[in-house]
């Protein structure tokens, strides 16, 4: 059975424990929080025993599962299982183990992006011992509930500007954003709790998120030489090629959207009233001039190609750093027909 986010919740907030459930999504923080979160809620009864599996433990030992849910603990009388990486091959194991196992024995699956083709996908959807919850990257919506959040259970005082920045910088990855609000608990538990900007800035290391600035800002000036060199080191840092692309069109989608409310009839500094979050100051002049020389088809055509390249990266994980690279200078390259001199 599908079911959403809130539905669990419920289900965690009232320690009712679920039918087997399978958790998968691109977030893989929002994944892992669940799991954590899930086990969390037993564990603590002190009556369950964990116990972690993976696909390559089926490969090696078809039995393992059935051996795990058979054996009689000396110390609990339930048991929490969360096995990783299952695959469509495991398919028989896990239906088995699902209609034979004790009720003593919790199963949790997760994965990664499974597609509607997945069988084992399609059985934790269609069967009604099992839950199926999908874990989406976090859009701007959940990020400000996820901050919101993190502000009342931690009391801070936080102005408007904060929030926009911390919205900016967090990433759509759950875990990472959750590694990030944990800096600023652990430097403003048992502090004033009047949070000031640098000393947010400084936390939040924000050097990343600068050169993403700088990444955006050379392939809109068409300097490939530069552009190369940032992502390269991006990559390099462990920074995700599907999160370089989501930063150049999210530039780029300000830019569109400014220059649809100037083709309008608004002023530039009226247009760019209408981006949230807001413009920092220093990024204006540089915006300004992507915006009066890069034409709204050719912005669109960019984000086509971004889109275009995201899917190839989440298809094909080893070539996923070429691609990314290859697709951001080839809009370096288109930029450099609107900064010739």
């Amino acid at each position: 059975m599908i079911i959403k986010a809130h539905q669990l919740e419920k289900l965690i907030s009232e320690s009712v424990q679920p039918p087997n459930i399978l958790i998968y999504g691109p977030n893989e923080g929002l994944v892992r929080e669940y799991v954590e979160r899930i086990t969390h809620t037993y564990l603590n009864k002190d009556d369950y025993e964990k116990i972690n599996l993976s696909g390559k433990d089926l490969d090696n030992d078809p039995q393992a599962l059935n051996d795990i849910t058979r054996t009689v603990s000396m110390f609990f009388n339930n048991k929490v299982i969360i096995a990783d990486s299952i695959k469509d091959k495991h398919l028989n194991i896990i239906e088995e183990n699902i209609i034979n196992a004790p009720q003593q024995v919790f199963l949790i699956l997760l994965d990664g992006n499974l597609n509607k083709s997945s069988k084992i996908r399609k059985l934790f959807e269609s069967n009604e011992k099992c839950l199926s919850l999908a874990c989406y990257e976090d859009d701007r919506r959940s990020i400000i509930k996820n901050i919101d959040e993190f502000i009342i259970r931690n009391k801070l005082e936080v102005d408007p500007d904060i929030k926009n920045y911390l919205l900016q910088t967090l990433s759509n990855d759950r875990q990472v954003s959750k590694r990030e609000l944990e800096k600023i608990e652990l430097f403003y538990n048992n502090s004033p709790k009047v949070v000031n900007i640098e000393e947010i800035k400084s936390l939040l290391n924000d050097s990343s998120s600068k050169d993403l600035n700088k990444m955006n800002e050379n392939v809109m000036y068409g300097n490939t030489a530069k552009s190369s060199k940032i992502v390269n080191k991006l990559l390099s840092e462990g920074t995700s090629p599907v999160s370089l692309l989501r930063s150049l069109a999210n530039y780029l989608k300000r830019i569109q959207l400014t220059k649809i409310e100037m083709k309008k009839g608004n002023n530039f500094d009226n247009s760019i009233k209408s981006l949230k979050p807001p413009l920092f100051w220093k990024d204006k002049d540089s915006f300004q001039k992507h915006c009066f020389k890069w034409p709204l088809r050719s912005i669109e055509k960019s984000l086509y190609k971004i889109l275009e390249t995201e899917v190839l990266c989440k298809l094909n994980s080893k070539l996923a750093d070429l691609n990314c690279e290859k697709s951001i200078l080839l809009i370096a390259r288109n930029g450099k027909q609107y900064f010739k001199n």
